[in-house]
């Protein structure tokens, strides 16, 4: 069976796009072009890759079986031309996921300085989300805690921290150097969204100790839960380093979440070959082998 690149990727464009419409735009072709393509497959296929929705499509199960393997192409693509083209590995754009941005700065601020001419796209999100978006290709590097082996998943420990309750200055608890959440669930307590991985860290923690808090408040953001507590809404939690120290606010460890969470610099094995992950990952290597003195593998 032939399929031709051409084909792969107006099956792939309409996939990502939802429409064929958009996705001849996006290949700069004509609509016709696309339909043609995708039923050229179809035939091969003898089956539909596409069902119609309101104002697109969707995928089949066929259509969902061939995409498994079809979203591997871009990359095959992209290896190519780089092997061919070494030139333009310094003109690199990569996709990055990350949950906290905070303690990543300085290596987009590093990865930068070394690949000048590069393009960095961030998107920040709950690890939950930004798992989805490495698995679905959206990005290529995560950046967030990954604590479980996973076959098709490659990671690198970053740096590690741990949960933080955070006080507003004149809260009864201030003056203590470590709390219990047997103290903190007497008080009005901020949530965090329930997919967070922070959150997870902070129900875990009740749990354990047979606690069912009632939180005052949820909150979508960490920045907006620290502005919460200055005016004195309640109680919330930050992982450490995921906050900046600020002179309006008490940030005191808690006795049962001891247990050091790491950042995982995260990639698909699939990808590994590709330049700008490759370079990512490396520098990565190279910012931690610094701050903890030990020598590059």
């Amino acid at each position: 069976m032939d399929i031709s690149l051409s084909e792969i990727r107006a099956f792939n464009a309409t996939v990502k796009n939802g429409n064929y419409t958009k996705a001849a735009s996006d290949l700069g072709v004509s609509q016709p072009a696309i339909t043609v393509q995708i039923r050229k497959i179809e035939s091969r296929f003898n089956g539909a890759l596409f069902e119609r929705i309101n104002n697109g499509v969707r995928l089949t199960n066929l259509g969902q079986e061939l995409h498994r393997v079809t979203r591997q192409y871009p990359d095959l693509e992209a290896s190519i031309q780089a092997l061919a083209e070494p030139e333009r590995q310094t003109q690199q754009t990569i996709h990055v996921a990350t949950a906290s941005p905070l303690i990543f700065m300085p290596l987009f601020a590093n990865f930068y300085q070394r690949f000048p001419e590069s393009q960095l796209h961030i998107v920040s999100g709950t690890t939950t989300e930004c798992r989805k978006m490495l698995l679905d290709r959206e990005v290529d590097i995560g950046l967030f805690p990954c604590p479980l082996e996973e076959n098709s998943i490659s990671k690198l420990a970053y740096h590690s921290h741990h949960l933080m309750a955070i006080l507003p200055l004149d809260h009864p608890l201030g003056n203590q150097k470590q709390l219990s959440v047997h103290q903190l669930i007497d008080y009005p307590l901020i949530f965090s969204k329930t997919d967070a991985y922070t959150q997870k860290v902070v129900d875990h923690a009740f749990k354990e100790a047979g606690l069912t808090p009632f939180p005052h408040i949820h909150m979508d953001s960490r920045y907006d839960t620290c502005e919460a507590v200055i005016y004195g809404l309640g109680i919330g939690f930050s992982l450490a380093n995921d906050i900046r120290p600020d002179s309006r606010y008490l940030m005191v460890p808690i006795q049962e979440a001891q247990e050091e969470i790491v950042e995982h610099v995260v990639w698909l094995k699939a990808r590994s070959g590709l330049p700008s992950i490759r370079n990512f990952v490396q520098l990565a290597l190279e910012n931690r082998c610094a701050e903890t003195g030990k020598p590059i593998p």
